[in-house]
């Protein structure tokens, strides 16, 4: 489910933004019309103040605001999808369970830092704590109780990442990895490696990300 009270109290919303945001969230939920002009109807507000609304939160546009309201209530994955639940998959989903209370850390380069800006998102709509790209200063040993690391790398060999869970193992941070290959230094430094070989590694880090999720 998504908390509004959490999205409300970190982006500092109006009662009538929070209105607005409770609105739209109801009418996902009962699968109701949710064009903009409707929510903006419906409070007795105008577009503007809609737009304004869904920029604060953190969305360049109404559209993709709704895109990301709507996987949080209906997984982008099929409930047939035919995800092998191996051992790194249970870890994972054991790692995120006992963790909900600290703040998840991703680390990315490149066209992956677009995924782990979703995650990001994803988990903030849960209420979970998250940063994207956070500074490596919370891989320091002071915030060693309150951090999980989750890293994104294709070829499991990007240097800038290796780095930074090198500085994780050395604080005893665990870390969560998401993997294009297979015996990878990324691998090999990371407490959890999800591995996808296909050819379409992106796609297959959203499925196995929201397949988590779902376990939450």
């Amino acid at each position: 489910m998504i908390d509004v009270n959490y999205i409300c109290k970190k982006h500092k919303l109006t009662i009538l933004e929070k209105s607005i945001l409770e609105f739209i969230v109801q009418n996902i939920q009962d699968k109701k019309r949710i064009s903009i002009r409707n929510v903006a109807l419906e409070n007795f507000t105008s577009t503007s103040v809609i737009y304004k609304c869904v920029n604060k939160i953190g969305y360049t546009s109404y559209s993709n605001f709704i895109y990301f309201l709507k996987t949080n209530n209906n997984s982008l994955i099929s409930k047939n999808y035919p995800l092998e639940e191996n051992d790194s998959f249970k870890k994972a989903i054991s790692l995120f369970k006992q963790n909900k209370d600290k703040l998840f850390m991703f680390t990315s380069t490149g066209i992956a830092n677009n995924i782990s800006s979703y995650m990001n998102e994803r988990l903030a709509l849960l209420g979970i704590r998250s940063i994207s790209n956070g500074h490596i200063q919370l891989l320091e040993t002071s915030f060693t109780k309150d951090v999980i690391l989750i890293t994104l790398s294709q070829s499991g060999e990007t240097e800038s990442v290796i780095d930074i869970l090198k500085i994780a193992n050395r604080n005893q941070i665990k870390s969560i990895s998401f993997i294009g290959k297979k015996d990878t230094t990324i691998e090999s430094v990371s407490d959890v490696s999800l591995i996808s070989n296909s050819d379409i590694f992106f796609a297959d880090v959203i499925t196995i990300f929201e397949e988590i999720l779902k376990r939450l």
